[in-house]
């Protein structure tokens, strides 16, 4: 089963198979576009259906597989459920990879092997494992090249490259998700962590907090109606 191998052997695996998807559709830098991938590349049919509860569902008509998209209020919304349809639709082929037989696929670490699939392909291994550190983790600076990835889904790869961190996704004052890399976490902010998160909240910009051995940097995602905060936490190895 897939919870018997190492979270790294997946991941890994879920790099190559990306990689190889990309180099077959003969692209080369980000931003991946997944609808385009899927339609050019993949032969599915991408439409908007307007009274479909879901955000996505897709089904087969005769030998085409569509994907029905719910209109929705940004791109970044369109482009993950396509991505998310994309690992279901090749979930096999990399279960065999695995060496996984069907059906015998729970949620890793929360997440499905779809969606796991969709945010290696929104940010790409091959590109952001170097990205990430040169642009020193700036998720509004990755943002502009990751474009059609969510904030959060550029945030959550933080946490599958080697540098230890702390994601946390605050909406509206509240912890919606968070996770490590590397330490024990708890449903709550550490001072330094709140200090950052209020900041940004108030200002609506982002800010670096170093205290008690932590170093938080803090990024905005507000609307006029709804304000998320993200959090990448470092604690200080020498402290």
């Amino acid at each position: 089963m897939i919870d018997d191998l190492p979270r790294e052997e997946v991941v890994q695996a879920l790099d190559r198979f990306v990689d190889e998807l990309l180099e077959a559709a003969r692209i080369q830098t980000p931003p991946v576009d997944a609808i385009d991938l899927a339609q050019r590349h993949l032969g599915l049919v991408v439409c908007q259906d307007m009274k479909q509860p879901q955000r996505g569902r897709a089904q087969r008509s005769g030998k085409a597989r569509l994907i029905y998209l719910r209109p929705e209020p940004t791109e970044e919304r369109h482009q993950w459920t396509v991505a998310h349809e994309i690992g279901e639709h090749l979930k096999a082929s990399l279960l065999a990879r695995l060496g996984v037989e069907p059906g015998q696929t729970p949620a890793m670490a929360g997440e499905s092997l779809a969606n796991l699939l969709a945010y290696h392909l929104l940010v790409p291994n091959r590109w952001f494992a170097s990205d990430a550190p040169q642009l020193v983790y700036n998720l509004l600076e990755l943002k502009k090249r990751y474009r059609t990835a969510s904030h959060e889904v550029i945030a959550w790869r933080f946490l599958d490259l080697p540098s230890p961190s702390i994601v946390t996704i605050v909406d509206n004052d509240h912890i919606y998700r968070r996770r490590s890399n590397a330490w024990p976490t708890h449903r709550h902010l550490e001072p330094a962590e709140e200090e950052c998160q209020r900041y940004v909240h108030y200002y609506s910009r982002p800010k670096v907090v170093q205290k008690d051995q932590w170093t938080v940097y803090g990024w905005p995602v507000h609307q006029p109606d709804w304000k998320r905060e993200i959090l990448r936490s470092v604690v200080d190895a020498d402290g």
